[in-house]
């Protein structure tokens, strides 16, 4: 026998069962070899042949190599259990959800919202990570909510861009003392013609340049961007004034994507699953024009980058719900710095935060998200006004589809808004800031 099967011997002990003896002196296989590590027990009386046949039978069984090396099978078992788990828990997911929450994999209620402009160019104009409103322009703002097989118009207004893209008809003059508004949609005025036209000749009076800072679905990081963007334009801002919603608090910042820019350029190229802006076709065109959304958010979708969607509408829905809510929570940790950096800039005593009431709020107070918002400005040290209490806004102050106020509503808020700016400007009378860059 070799030195190595000698050492190979001494790793094994013969268990008694099964032990037959050939008449060579020579154990057969059907020897049980037990690993124990040492060397015990009377010697075994195994030649090296008989060894490495034996050891060779067991590996070609499928039976884990002494050598440590994995088999084929081992390597692919863990996935053969994996995968259909994973099948069945969608199984499960999609199951569930349609008999008991059949409201997943439905079309959301905004997704029937059709927003047409009409203006120059591509309506708007991105600022690297932000946007405004291409200058110097007049614009037509159409909203639309389609039903099954037709369509109501829920506003139609116009309204123009200044000398910066904003919301106003005054340009804004560099170096000049001003009062900055910053908001999004409820601040711009959408829906109806904008109110700031109400509260401009309230700041002049006081000695101050207006600014509508207000751009629709923006949030108080992007507010921040677009102070310093202003700034950087050499534009003197003194006060600041937040008008927010509950909402604003975990809106991230973005811009304008390309492809709805190119559907709002022109509406031959734009590809309509791909935007929720539009261009404004002719009178006769906007039916047709919104049969075409119509079926393009339909849950019978086939397109490829939709096709998770249609099949699995439940799952689809969940993982876009975790997914959003790990972007709600970076853009609110982002919300809580934007208010504190905004406060440390400008100082507590020349910033006013208005926290305005959304539609589904109006009646119940403001929403846990309200709530954060709220208290990030209270552990910032700023100063809040309560417009639920103070600008007095009732249903009937919005629109019936849309969640935007009316007319009605935006006077309410231009009236309060006032009062805040008044008050604003009279604490700091006999101490006026200098210009902050």
């Amino acid at each position: 026998m070799t030195v190595a099967a000698s050492r190979d011997r001494s790793r094994y002990r013969n268990r008694p069962s099964d032990t037959v003896e050939d008449g060579s002196g020579c154990l057969t296989i059907g020897v049980h070899l037990t690993n124990t590590g040492l060397a015990s027990g009377a010697p075994l009386n195994l030649t090296e042949a008989t060894y490495l046949s034996a050891r060779s039978a067991m590996t070609d069984d499928g039976l884990p190599s002494l050598h440590g090396k994995p088999t084929f099978i081992s390597k692919i078992g863990p996935w053969l259990l994996t995968i259909p788990s994973v099948l069945i828990g969608i199984l499960l997911v999609e199951l569930f959800c349609g008999l008991f929450v059949q409201s997943i994999g439905n079309d959301p209620g905004r997704d029937r919202r059709v927003f047409f402009f009409d203006g120059q160019n591509a309506i708007f104009e991105n600022q690297e990570d932000i946007f405004t409103y291409l200058p110097h322009s007049q614009i037509r703002h159409l909203l639309a909510f389609f039903s099954d097989d037709d369509f109501v118009v829920e506003y139609d207004y116009r309204f123009r861009s200044n000398n910066t893209g904003l919301v106003q008809d005054a340009d804004i003059v560099p170096e000049r003392e001003s009062v900055l508004l910053l908001g999004d949609s409820f601040t711009e005025g959408q829906g109806a013609e904008p109110w700031f036209r109400l509260v401009s000749p309230v700041i002049d009076k006081l000695g101050y340049q207006p600014i509508n800072g207000g751009i629709l679905g923006t949030g108080f990081q992007q507010w921040l961007k677009l102070d310093r963007y202003l700034v950087a334009k050499n534009i003197k801002i003194r006060k600041l004034v937040v008008l927010f919603i509950s909402d604003d608090y975990h809106r991230p910042v973005w811009h304008i994507p390309p492809a709805v820019l190119e559907c709002l350029s022109a509406p031959a190229p734009c590809r309509v699953e791909d935007s929720t802006f539009y261009r404004l076709p002719p009178r006769e065109e906007v039916s047709s024009w919104i049969a075409r959304v119509r079926t393009a958010r339909g849950p019978m979708k086939t397109r490829l980058k939709l096709s998770a969607a249609a099949l699995l509408p439940a799952s689809h829905r969940v993982y876009r719900y975790f997914k959003q809510q790990f972007r709600s929570a970076q853009a609110e940790q982002e919300s809580h710095a934007a208010i504190a950096e905004l406060i440390r800039i400008y100082g507590p005593k020349n910033v006013a935060f208005i926290h305005l009431p959304q539609k589904d709020e109006v009646g119940h107070g403001p929403s846990k998200l309200g709530l954060k918002a709220r208290h990030a400005i209270e552990d910032a040290g700023g100063k809040l006004s309560d417009g639920f209490k103070l600008c007095q806004l009732t249903v009937t102050d919005y629109y019936t589809n849309d969640e935007h106020p009316n007319k009605s509503g935006y006077s309410k808020i231009a009236a309060c808004a006032a009062s805040v700016i008044n008050e604003l400007v009279a604490e700091g009378s006999h101490d006026r800031p200098a210009a902050h860059s």
